[in-house]
């Protein structure tokens, strides 16, 4: 008996080594074949193993990004089982924090947290003739996906104030904006992004599945910016300027 227990317990013991061993090129075989064959992403080589390691990402002209993960641990949910995962994102102008969950069913994102400045923003928009200045500060952001719809979203975004460059008209749309917090949200499997003074709407931004996005905006940012006087809460409540983009 002695003999089969201390049997039993050395294969576990390599089964357990072997697996921590387990490079990890082997965990991004197992990645949607969407994203694997993407032409926009591109996922360099993993160094590692698919406990702890680090890879690159490129995502169109958005400058190249380092990403390293280190294995937190597993849950079993019926008979699902979940990877959990700490995530690093860092590049030039940008360094993203977030903890993953991961099954065969769905792919989850909590505690995005972080900052991203607009010359690395500017770099992915510079096609579409959309520029800003100054940063985006990323907290408490959230995102659930079951690999077809975007599930949920949620999260602040703080930007310090500058210039928002629009390229609807000639010459573009120049707005002069102080400081501002934008909201997260989801819908029907689309993103969603709003900015707000007080009660008022200033611009919202929507990404669709199809890969379409639509910007709104509103009088009040028009004001803000001093390019339309004050006006009446029946204008305040449609947008003024309205214009789509194919991003994805």
């Amino acid at each position: 008996m002695k003999i089969i227990s201390f049997s039993a317990l050395a294969i576990i013991s390599l089964c357990g080594f072997l697996l921590a061993l387990l490079p990890a090129s082997v965990f991004f075989t197992l990645l949607p074949q969407e994203i694997r064959t993407s032409s926009d992403l591109l996922i360099g080589h993993p160094e590692g193993t698919i406990w702890s390691g680090q890879t690159t990402l490129k995502f169109r002209n958005f400058p190249g990004s380092s990403l390293q993960w280190q294995f937190s641990g597993i849950s079993i949910d019926g008979l699902i089982l979940s990877a959990a995962y700490n995530l690093v994102i860092t590049g030039a102008h940008h360094e993203i924090q977030t903890k993953l969950n991961i099954s065969e069913l769905q792919l989850s994102l909590n505690q995005f947290q972080g900052s991203i400045h607009s010359d690395d923003i500017n770099q992915l928009g510079a096609e579409y003739g959309h520029q800003f200045s100054g940063e985006l500060l990323v907290q408490a952001g959230s995102l659930t996906t079951d690999f077809e719809c975007l599930q949920s979203l949620t999260g602040q975004l703080d930007w310090d104030g500058g210039s928002i460059v629009l390229n609807v008209s000639e010459p573009p749309l120049n707005l002069k904006l102080p400081p501002m917090t934008g909201f997260l949200d989801s819908k029907n499997c689309s993103a969603s992004l709003s900015l707000k003074q007080q009660s008022d709407k200033l611009m919202i931004i929507y990404l669709k599945p199809s890969g379409w996005a639509e910007v709104q905006v509103y009088q009040t940012m028009l004001s803000l910016a001093g390019l339309a006087q004050q006006t009446t809460d029946n204008v305040k409540a449609k947008p003024v300027l309205l214009f789509e983009e194919k991003i994805l």
